[in-house]
């Protein structure tokens, strides 16, 4: 793998090598000003797919606006000048500014679609932008005598804003790597991945959405500056969607979701379209041509399908990351025997059907609260309402003797993180940051910090990395980090929800049926890793079909029966509780069931 990474920074070196010397070796062409012309469009036009790619490859984001947020910042721009001879260095930011601020608007009236509705909402506000710059300022909405940034007193020449054009796109891709490579953007794909699981470690969904969609406005504005600079007028047809289809083409071509797919799959579509320059009609044909035989050959790209290749996926580490385990391993304490959850009189319906009736639970810190109960007894009901991920038909949820917030993300960041029954982990990135994300909550450094690669960010990066390390060692997984979480055994994916959960930082983590799958070493990892969290002073939560596992960690046995409480005590003596007997096996001796 190493090698494999050696050679692609290469490349990456003759790449950049090639785009500097480019506009001298044009010189000896019979038009340069031409060729100069066409890189700077697809250097232009490789700025707005890595746009694209921030909100719809790692934020899930469907945006058929893209060339709607070009058009706001060529306006931007192009206004500014009309109206007062801006400096063009400034008009750059002040399109940036006006494409995000159109981006938050979009998004913040769309925020409940999903994914297509989505998409559809912001195709009509790319149509409405369009027309209301084609309504209100006449002309057919052209706005001409744009002109370009000068340095020295002297305007930029074609050679010199080629090279700002290739300057702010090496800007724009720092910008969406360091984004990626941080808290932010792991909250971001978490997001992408799974709601749910990204709430639980206290992401806020709608937040982390409008803050992604605006960075992606933002650069979507940059490049619709440049694009205004290079033709000096802006005209409604730059927002047709018509023109984008050489964005989507080149983000598929290149790779959804990966972080050099985009600037590769925009130059090879670049190429071939100024081949195909002269075909009329038949260019929309063939770049249409084009993507639908992407995504049937090459669903994950160029970039995306090598990533997932033996020779471009990252194998098992040889040796141990060089950890003291449990030593380093930092955990919130809590006080023992403190009352960290009390539910009082938990009722959830839904409709007709009473899933929670009526149940009090009082969940303690330094111990294993273990919940059993036949299949529909409403067990992961009854967390999701401790949790938030259902509202409450009536009771109360205190958390530490305050009331629990309403939200589940809110519920995440005051301390209490969830395993979910059904697995929810994030196969597309690596092990390691799966566990990395879960520590979205510790972070002390901003985006802007991440982004510039500031001290902090470092610092912060440097010590999460060593806990993760700690914690992947302390299940047994220390070797596996750097591959990619969808490899992992299904026990293995199982200890590593539980890692992540951990990561937190939690004071109440609760499990949701988490030995199911697991071999019986993987249960002996889970089952020391729990004893080891209770000795740290968390309130684990154990829901769990398998009882003899549950009853072996439990300190205290909560039974449920039809969305009611029909025991609570020692597990010693919820075996024999006639109740119970009843409950699982119709008054049948419940030893065996119990492990004894």
């Amino acid at each position: 793998m190493k090698s494999t990474n050696i050679a692609l920074r290469g490349l990456g070196l003759i790449a950049i090598a090639l785009v500097v010397i480019f506009p001298f070796w044009v010189t000896s062409t019979a038009n340069p000003e031409s060729y100069l012309n066409v890189m700077i469009t697809a250097g232009t036009s490789a700025v707005l797919t890595l746009s694209l790619n921030i909100c719809m490859g790692y934020g899930g984001l469907l945006s058929l606006a893209h060339t709607g947020m070009q058009m706001m910042g060529g306006y931007a721009i192009g206004l500014a000048m009309l109206n007062y001879d801006i400096n063009p260095w400034i008009g750059i930011l002040i399109a940036a500014a006006a494409s995000t601020i159109f981006s938050i608007l979009m998004i913040t009236i769309s925020l409940r679609a999903t994914y297509l509705y989505f998409g559809m909402i912001t195709l009509a506000a790319n149509l409405i932008a369009m027309e209301s710059f084609r309504t209100a300022l006449g002309n057919d909405g052209m706005i001409t005598e744009i002109y370009r940034p000068a340095w020295g007193g002297v305007d930029l020449s074609t050679r010199q804003f080629y090279f700002l054009t290739m300057g702010i796109l090496a800007i724009a891709y720092l910008v969406q790597r360091n984004t990626i490579l941080s808290g932010f953007g792991r909250a971001t794909m978490a997001l992408r991945e799974s709601t749910d699981t990204a709430s639980a470690l206290g992401v806020s969904p709608n937040a982390q959405r409008v803050k992604i969609f605006a960075i992606a406005g933002g650069l979507a504005g940059v490049a619709g500056a440049i694009l205004a600079m290079q033709g000096s007028f802006m005209s409604p047809e730059i927002g047709d969607m018509g023109g984008g289809l050489i964005f989507f083409v080149g983000l598929f071509l290149g790779g959804v979701g990966t972080l050099v797919g985009p600037v590769a799959g925009v130059a090879l579509i670049a190429a071939i379209d100024f081949e195909i320059r002269f075909s009329g009609a038949y260019r929309t044909l063939i770049l249409g041509a084009l993507l639908l035989l992407c995504m049937m050959v090459l669903p994950r790209g160029i970039v995306g399908t090598f990533r997932a290749s033996r020779l471009g996926s990252p194998h098992e580490l040889k040796e141990e990351p060089d950890t003291s385990g449990e030593e380093i391993i930092t955990i919130s304490n809590g006080v023992v025997g403190e009352i960290a959850i009390e539910a009082i009189d938990v009722v959830k319906h839904f409709g007709g059907i009473k899933a929670v009736d009526g149940v009090s639970i009082s969940i303690k810190s330094g111990r294993v609260h273990g919940i059993i109960g036949p299949n529909g007894s409403g067990k992961s009901t009854l967390v999701s309402c401790l949790t938030r991920y259902h509202q409450l038909t009536s009771g109360e949820v205190k958390f530490f003797g305050a009331r629990m917030p309403k939200t589940p993300h809110k519920v995440a960041r005051a301390g209490v993180t969830r395993v979910f029954q059904i697995p929810h982990l994030f196969e597309r990135v690596s092990v390691r940051d799966n566990v990395l994300t879960g520590m979205y909550l510790q972070e002390r450094y901003t985006w802007i910090e991440a982004v510039l690669r500031m001290p902090r960010y470092f610092i912060s990066t440097r010590a999460e990395e060593k806990q993760a390390a700690a914690l992947l060692h302390l299940v047994g997984l220390g070797k596996k980090s750097e591959i990619a979480a969808a490899n992992l055994s299904h026990g293995q994916k199982r200890l590593l929800e539980i890692v992540r959960a951990v990561s937190a930082r939690p004071k109440v983590l609760i499990l949701d049926e988490p030995a199911t799958g697991l071999t019986q070493g993987e249960l002996d990892a889970l089952h020391n890793l729990i004893l080891f969290l209770k000795n740290q002073g968390l309130a684990v939560v154990l829901i769990e079909h398998n009882v003899e596992f549950l009853m072996g960690l439990a300190d205290v046995v909560t039974v449920l029966e039809s969305g009611k409480v029909i025991a609570e005590d020692r597990p010693e003596a919820v075996r024999n509780d006639p109740r119970v007997i009843e409950a699982y096996l119709g008054r049948t001796d419940i030893s065996e069931l119990m492990g004894e």
